[in-house]
């Protein structure tokens, strides 16, 4: 990996575990489900998911038992949560359609089933990552689930900008909606240049350069979105309030 591109993967590596384990502690907390679909979301898609990937295959040479076992948590992590956004975009923006639940249910199944299905295929031998396999079919899903909910949230976003405009929101939570929707938006977009990459070309999004930088390009934008979105600091804070006031 280019020395070049560690930055933006250490940044959404760092931010997305910050902010990830303190949606779950507030969840524990509240005992609301928004909380904990977000955090687990967050969490299982990029520190936990992520970067048990990176681990892993960085283990296949020397440790390929523990590789393996990397492998499998790593993977199972990403498949919660995947399952995990499917269920927060039907319950947070459309809970009253049944079409959507179906949706969202199906996405969770479908988690489920490349997960049970890369294990019989591969063992989650990380060499069977080099090319496509059931974890592309895991990929597709969490490029679905990542800018679906980016395009609810940017849309829940210009609802709430009419309603602080008339003094009926709040502009910082106004404002976490489109930095959610910015996040979810870099981070699905990267996914999505990885995946169209490795079925087109047959290589690993990251033996290639150029694809590897893209990643760590959205992955830095996601980890400002989210760093922003819910660990503000003071000076944005005052910044998003006068601009709302201005207006």
């Amino acid at each position: 990996m280019s020395a070049l591109a560690l930055p933006g993967f250490l940044a959404f590596f760092v931010v997305s575990l910050l902010v990830g384990v303190r949606l779950v502690r507030l969840a524990a907390r509240t005992r609301r489900l928004p909380e904990l679909l977000m955090g687990i979301g967050v969490l299982g898609i990029g520190p936990v998911g992520f970067g048990g990937i990176v681990v892993a295959s960085g283990l296949a040479h020397d440790a390929p038992a523990l590789s393996r076992l990397v492998a499998g948590a790593a993977s199972a992590a990403v498949a919660l949560g995947v399952a995990a956004k499917f269920l927060f975009n039907w319950r947070i923006y459309r809970p009253s359609s049944r079409l959507v639940a179906l949706v969202s249910l199906v996405g969770v199944v479908a988690a489920a089933g490349t997960l049970a299905a890369e294990k019989l295929a591969t063992g989650f031998d990380t060499a069977a990552w080099r090319g496509p396999g059931w974890h592309v079919a895991r990929s597709v899903l969490q490029v679905g689930c990542l800018l679906w909910g980016a395009g609810e949230a940017l849309l829940y976003w210009r609802r709430m900008r009419r309603r602080v405009a008339l003094g009926l929101a709040d502009p910082l939570v106004a404002d976490r909606f489109l930095l959610w929707g910015i996040g979810a938006g870099a981070a699905g977009l990267g996914s999505a240049i990885g995946t169209a990459v490795l079925l087109v070309s047959g290589r690993a999004p990251l033996e290639q350069t150029w694809v590897t930088m893209s990643s760590s390009l959205h992955g830095l934008v996601a980890a400002a979105a989210l760093w922003l979105a819910f660990l503000p600091p003071a000076a944005y804070r005052r910044r998003v309030r006068a601009r709302a006031t201005g207006a």
